[in-house]
């Protein structure tokens, strides 16, 4: 598989991509097996969050994490993802580096470091788990992607970069990507209000979106995610709404009933959105069903085939864990 970074790289670092600049703006770990829970992991964050919603039930399981710069700590976890395997990888944004934990919460090991150069981060925004365990990491205040691939739990920088062919010829500000059941990997470009499809090599198949309200126009969308479908989910934050594509980029629907401020996205057979302080349920319908909360401010998350969600707390610095399959027994 051909090696690459997407985007243009900047002639200097870009040292003060801020994390204001999420955090002003309404800011997927999924889990291998049902065959055990994860282990409860205290952290130094105050009570967990609970459950506003009675029907249908969500259990909480755990979380684990805490504000730091040590192993298995974070500084404003964004998003993240897991492997095959139940390892987890964590966007941690004002660390500047990916951290793999185990699916119980243990620090793996971990890579990157603030910079500009191949292989650094400023402000890792998501991540997402390829094909053959390449990780493709959005960097966001170098304005690009980059792309990773784990042989044998060894990690390895895919280092040949190119830009990115488009009418502006780079990335601006990406924060969200995901990969559709076949291969290929979505990125959300916050600045240019659009969202790219890729193929695994970065060549770029189609692009959508510009700035505004209309159908195919965005407003600092955030995030992306696709169905066991096929089907595209966009965060457009700035608008107060989801928009759903098929696989082929055409527009389906939206929907804006009960969101505030979306920011983050998992889908599966449910959609799930994090929104001001809590996560809330859809069908992929958009169709409402539950929320789950209080948070401090929910920001990455992720499912295991409907039957765990994952949450990452910005201001918490910790990972939450529930057990939803009351949610599926309950449709």
């Amino acid at each position: 598989m051909p090696n690459a970074t997407f985007g243009r790289l900047g002639q200097s670092p870009i040292t003060n991509f801020s994390l204001c600049f999420f955090l002003c703006i309404p800011l997927f770990v999924s889990f291998y097996s049902c065959r055990s829970l994860p282990k409860l992991v205290h952290s130094n964050s105050r009570t967990s969050p609970q459950l506003e919603s009675k029907e249908p039930t969500i259990s909480f399981v755990g979380e684990f994490g805490g504000i730091g710069q040590s192993a298995g700590q974070f500084l404003h976890p964004i998003d993240l993802a897991t492997d095959v395997n139940g390892l987890i990888y964590v966007a941690d944004m004002g660390n500047n580096r990916i951290q793999v934990l185990s699916p119980e919460g243990d620090f793996q090991y971990e890579f990157g470091c603030q910079g500009w150069q191949v292989g650094e981060f400023d402000g890792p925004t998501d991540i997402v788990v390829g094909d053959q365990l390449t990780l493709f990491c959005t960097d966001g205040g170098n304005n690009r992607v980059q792309t990773y691939r784990v042989i044998d739990s060894q990690l390895q920088l895919f280092s040949p970069h190119y830009p990115l062919k488009t009418d502006t010829n780079r990335l601006d500000q990406p924060t969200g990507i995901s990969r559709s059941p076949t291969g290929e990997i979505y990125v959300v470009d916050q600045g240019h209000h659009r969202w790219l499809k890729f193929d695994t090599s970065g060549r770029l198949l189609f692009q959508c979106g510009r700035y505004g309200d209309g159908i195919n126009q965005f407003n600092q969308p955030t995030d992306v995610a696709t169905d066991r479908d096929g089907n595209l989910y966009i965060v457009d934050s700035g608008n107060g709404r989801i928009k759903k594509y098929d696989f082929s980029g055409n527009f389906v629907m939206q929907w804006s009933e009960n969101l505030h401020y979306p920011n983050r996205i998992a889908a599966h057979d449910f959609i799930y959105v994090t929104d001001r302080q809590s996560v809330k349920v859809f069908t992929t319908i958009g169709t409402y069903i539950t929320e789950i909360g209080p948070f401090d401010q929910p920001a990455g998350v992720a499912t295991f085939e409907d039957r765990y969600l994952y949450v990452t707390d910005l201001l918490r610095n910790t990972i939450s864990v529930f057990d939803l399959k009351s949610v599926i027994s309950n449709q």
